[in-house]
């Protein structure tokens, strides 16, 4: 069959390239450690490998759930519940592929939370906490799941030839929507968001922001940690909701001069308009995905038994996008990467050379990151450069 020799296929090159990854790494650690210390050098490869494999068998596990879904799955799922091919139908059907897809993905979240990322030195999630979150987002995903695929599939139904037209902007309008609600009304659902509450690192940021042009509508601090103990900071929202959010574990872990170079680094991003040119980059990929599965060849439904389905379309755009996004990959990758580069170059403008240099260093200690990678999945996977990219291009 065409389309899951098409899975198998970019499953092959996918874990070809985590292999090739696996065996750069093995060789790294064997050479003399540099800008992390000799254990902690060591550490961060053997983390890095542990999470190429458990990436394979991930991408492994995922080929076959979706080789079922189309071998038998939608057949079966069709006969019970596509009677008239309404609207409703449809959407109850797509609703319910997503559904059984993330109960049969829980045993990996599980071996990721609670054995992976626990040997790790990562993870505090309980296991309380874990079934509150998937409830939580079971709950998201009925609600809001629910009335997006209705309104996508009463676009297919209403709007003819030029439905995936109607389609992409809805879903481009639906995108930048989460991203104002996020940080106001998502995220705290899952996390606790207190506004920071030290005076002088409050004023030294506004400072920061103000000299950057950068109004945001608070900082606030979420507990990360009570989930993870890695470091991160975003600016989260558009418009007037956004937002400077900080971890928790990134006001332990870095000093103030740090964590400053670290939001210059992120406010550089604005000035430079990158979250902005991404933004229509993504529409762009989006654009081009809905077009090529409005005019998928018949025989694509065929084999997949969704023939006369209504929803059909948007179950392959679900098991085939990523396919899609593997080979659109590189090119945004390495437009990624230059922003990166050039934003730890407006961070270290902002502070120091050695502030950037510094917070770089401290973020691949505390969240064990190996300080190098391989060419080739640098080129497919990395937005972020390498540490020992940055620092080189800081010098």
């Amino acid at each position: 069959m065409t389309l899951i020799a098409i899975l198998c296929f970019y499953t092959a090159i996918f874990s070809l390239i985590s292999y090739i990854q696996i065996q750069f790494l093995e060789k790294q650690k064997l050479k003399k450690a540099f800008i992390l210390e000799d254990e902690a050098y060591k550490n961060a490869a053997n983390i890095a490998i542990e999470n190429e494999k458990f990436k394979i068998f991930s991408n492994f596990y995922t080929l076959i759930i979706n080789m079922l879904w189309i071998a038998f799955g939608f057949f079966y799922l069709k006969k019970i519940l596509i009677h008239s091919n309404s609207i409703l139908e449809n959407t109850l059907f797509l609703l319910l592929f997503l559904i059984i897809t993330s109960l049969l993905n829980l045993p990996l979240n599980l071996y990721e939370n609670f054995v992976k990322n626990k040997k790790q030195g990562f993870s505090n999630m309980t296991l309380m906490l874990f079934i509150k979150d998937g409830i939580k987002s079971l709950i998201l995903l009925v609600i809001f799941g629910f009335l997006i695929l209705y309104a996508l599939l009463f676009f297919y139904n209403y709007f003819g030839a030029f439905w995936w037209i109607i389609a992409f902007i809805f879903s481009f309008v639906v995108i930048l929507i989460i991203n104002v609600i996020y940080p106001i009304l998502i995220a705290p659902l899952f996390n606790k968001m207190q506004k920071l509450n030290d005076e002088n690192l409050l004023n030294q940021i506004t400072s920061l922001m103000h000299k950057c042009g950068f109004n945001a509508n608070g900082i606030y601090v979420i507990d990360a940690s009570k989930r993870d103990k890695r470091l991160n900071a975003y600016f989260g929202g558009l418009f007037k909701s956004k937002r400077v959010v900080l971890f928790d574990t990134l006001l332990k872990a870095l000093s103030q001069k740090e964590l400053l170079a670290v939001l210059g680094h992120e406010l550089g991003h604005f000035v430079h308009k990158d979250i902005i040119k991404f933004l229509f980059i993504n529409a762009l990929v989006m654009f081009i995905l809905f077009f090529l599965f409005a005019n998928l060849p018949n025989f694509v439904y065929e084999e997949s038994h969704l023939t006369d389905v209504d929803a059909g379309v948007f179950l392959l755009l679900l098991i085939f996008g990523n396919v899609f996004s593997f080979i659109v990959a590189p090119l945004v990758n390495l437009l990624s990467r230059n922003n990166e580069f050039n934003a730890d170059q407006y961070g270290a403008k902002m502070t120091s050379k050695n502030d950037m240099k510094s917070a770089l260093i401290t973020l691949a200690k505390e969240n064990k990151a190996f300080v190098k990678s391989s060419r080739i999945y640098t080129f497919f996977h990395l937005s972020h450069p390498s540490i020992s990219d940055r620092l080189k291009a800081l010098d």
